[in-house]
């Protein structure tokens, strides 16, 4: 069983730079575009027998929602909403960009930029507040399949978890980690489950 990610297809605030987080935008056309080139991507792979996805699962928030609704119908496959799945809340830094951030907050970014797994954004989640809750929502995910799964995320999401299952330090998790939007990114079950190991043992 392999778990085939992506992200999102592209958003309105994708394009402007704006950090969403928790904030519920939806999908622009040109991300319902990625959408449906990503999703004739896999029925090329299902067609080469090298994709066998029974379902999709999803984030709650609208630009996944849309962007798995689309691959699903295209599969002919159930999707189904996971809350853990979800991006990170990060606070008070929502609706700004990262240069405004570095200007406006000045050693209070630098500190949680060097300490980001488990330092708050102001009023938000930190990193390893996300990573354990998607941990905990793959091992539901691993609970009931058996078969190939597709799973619509966000980048803060797959970063940290990415990050995590390589061993680096969270603050290089953009340098070699950075998602693109509806980028597919496949897991092992093997490797996924380790990380739910470590986890658990408080790594």
């Amino acid at each position: 069983m392999n778990l085939y990610f992506t992200r999102h297809g592209e958003t309105e605030w994708n394009v402007k730079k704006k950090i969403q987080g928790t904030t519920d935008t939806s999908l622009n056309e040109n991300g319902i575009r990625q959408a449906k080139l990503l999703a004739q991507t896999l029925l090329n792979k299902r067609e080469s027998g090298a994709f066998h996805p029974v379902r999709v699962y999803t984030s709650p928030y609208l630009r996944a929602a849309q962007t798995a609704q689309i691959l699903a119908d295209a599969l002919h496959i159930p999707c189904e909403t996971m809350d853990g799945l979800r991006e990170m809340d990060l606070g008070e830094w929502e609706g700004l960009n990262w240069d405004i951030i570095r200007a406006e907050y000045g050693e209070r970014y630098l500190f949680w930029n060097s300490h980001r797994r488990f330092v708050h954004t102001p009023g938000g989640e930190n990193y390893d507040e996300v990573l354990g809750r998607t941990l905990a929502a793959l091992d539901e995910i691993l609970a009931r399949e058996t078969e190939d799964v597709l799973i619509v995320t966000h980048s803060a999401v797959l970063m940290a978890l990415r990050c995590y299952l390589a061993g680096l330090p969270f603050e290089e998790m953009v340098r070699c980690f950075r998602t693109k939007n509806t980028e597919l990114v496949m897991l092992e079950e093997t490797e996924i489950r380790q990380a739910i190991g470590r986890y658990a043992a408080g790594e």
